[in-house]
């Protein structure tokens, strides 16, 4: 049966497999309102830099949790009392990488202790050629290994010496909880049953508390949604509770659905994507879908993009992906290619998470930035000119894509005040705008805990 309105979406969600009962009711009676939307976010002023604990030559030391905490540091309840507030923090359990995730042992790690006895040996598979990828990514990682080996030894030693790593292997046993189911995919591809809204696509702004409405009620498929306040808001939405940061934009959709953001007018100084690549291991997992790189050609980055803005891109270990983004992605965008850095992941004892040498999976991954439409290089307002061959390493999490936040680490090569959006994005950062069809994945509460549960009744 066709879908030409919001009744017939009703008749199809009874006859077909439907989203719990308060998703479905809140599909159907979504209806665009007309607010006044608040000044855009800024980046907070005098903030403390807690994420980098030590930067040096070769790069930064990253505490990619205390990031995340200070974006709830100060939460209200949508029904709380007026000056009511409390903290939350991220579970630390989910970032208690103890050891490697393949045995290495003492001398593969940045800088390991000896003390550690050899794991066992795996049984030898039967060798066979390299197929022309792993020729490819051997020979790239020949290039920079030297680099990785020194450099993330001097930014281990540094973490240990202010204590955020351990000095030897840490006992641990990683995530105590299980992560959150997460069906805002399925409801994207749902919500698209939908026709389009005659006037969502070029709707002002609408708030996740105070502007008139529910925040059950909010239309978050096909309208961007804000938290204008200081404080993060802890609200229900699609019957699920989540933790909006301040002072951040959001819209919940997939790549056919990214004219909001484009209607909304904002133009960014800064972007950063994290692109769900194809890959065989996610295929055979489904943990994601993926998006072929031709899709990504389409994405608005031109319209979306202020002069002189700084465009980062998570790329997988995969040569053909490096090599896309290098010769047609961003000469399709316009973006001039400054810098190739790489996140280097490390367990709690400073140990890589993956062996350096190994043929299938290896303990980093590499960050593409390059500007547009600048052209000296750096944008008027920046504080310092962007540097190649850089290294952040941090302790990752143990939650599958969940990359660090870069706010610190790329302030100096932004103007002052930048406007940001992440894109891809399975989290909220304050001051940001952020897109995905996953974009509120790990602000669910139970990925959080409380300081002061009190306060929020």
């Amino acid at each position: 049966m066709p879908i030409k309105s919001k009744e017939d979406f009703n008749s199809h969600c009874l006859a077909t497999p439907t989203p719990p009962s308060s998703v479905a009711a809140f599909l159907i009676k979504t209806s665009p309102v007309t607010q006044v939307s608040p000044a855009r976010p800024q980046w907070s002023a005098g903030l403390p830099t807690m994420s980098v604990l030590h930067a040096n030559a070769h790069g930064w030391l990253l505490d990619a949790c205390a990031l995340i905490d200070r974006g709830v540091e100060r939460c209200v309840g949508d029904r709380a009392a007026a000056g009511s507030s409390y903290a939350c923090r991220f579970k630390k359990c989910y970032f208690d990488v103890a050891g490697p995730h393949v045995g290495t042992t003492p001398a593969e790690g940045p800088a390991a202790s000896a003390s550690h006895p050899r794991p066992p040996r795996k049984r030898k598979r039967k060798r066979s050629a390299l197929n022309q990828g792993e020729v490819d990514a051997q020979a790239y990682h020949g290039k920079i290994r030297a680099a990785v080996q020194e450099g993330s030894r001097s930014l281990v030693d540094a973490g240990r010496g202010c204590g955020h790593l351990a000095a030897s292997r840490p006992e641990g046993r990683g995530p105590a909880a299980s992560p959150q189911e997460c069906r805002l995919a399925a409801l994207c591809d749902l919500a698209k049953l939908l026709p389009p809204d005659e006037h969502g696509d070029s709707g002002p702004a609408q708030c996740v508390v105070g502007g008139g409405r529910p925040a059950a009620e909010l239309d978050l498929f096909s309208r961007v949604t804000e938290n204008p306040g200081d404080r993060a808001v802890e609200v229900t939405l699609m019957g699920e509770r989540y933790l909006v940061p301040a002072r951040c934009r959001f819209l919940l959709s997939d790549v056919t659905r990214l004219q909001p953001l484009v209607s909304c007018g904002e133009r960014f100084d800064l972007i950063v994507l994290d692109p769900p690549w194809e890959n065989k291991s996610v295929k055979r997992s489904s943990r994601y879908g993926c998006l072929p790189s031709s899709q990504l050609k389409q994405l608005p980055v031109r319209q979306l993009s202020a002069p002189g803005c700084l465009v980062v891109t998570w790329v997988t270990n995969r040569a053909c992906h490096m090599r896309f983004v290098k010769e047609e992605l961003y000469p399709h965008w316009g973006v001039e290619l400054k810098a190739e850095w790489l996140w280097v992941k490390v367990t709690r004892g400073g140990e890589f998470v993956f062996p350096l040498d190994s043929l299938h999976k290896k303990p980093y991954e590499v960050l593409l930035l390059g500007y547009r439409g600048s052209r000296d290089g750096v944008p008027v307002g920046a504080e310092t000119p962007l540097p190649d061959k850089r290294l952040i390493v941090s302790v990752p999490s143990a939650l599958h894509s969940q990359k660090p936040p870069l706010s610190d680490v790329l302030k100096p090569y932004v103007r002052r005040d930048p406007k940001c959006l992440e894109m891809f994005a399975r989290s909220l950062q304050p001051d940001w705008s952020s897109w995905g069809n996953e974009v509120l994945r790990f602000q669910h509460v139970s990925y959080y805990t409380k300081e002061n549960p009190a306060a929020s009744t």
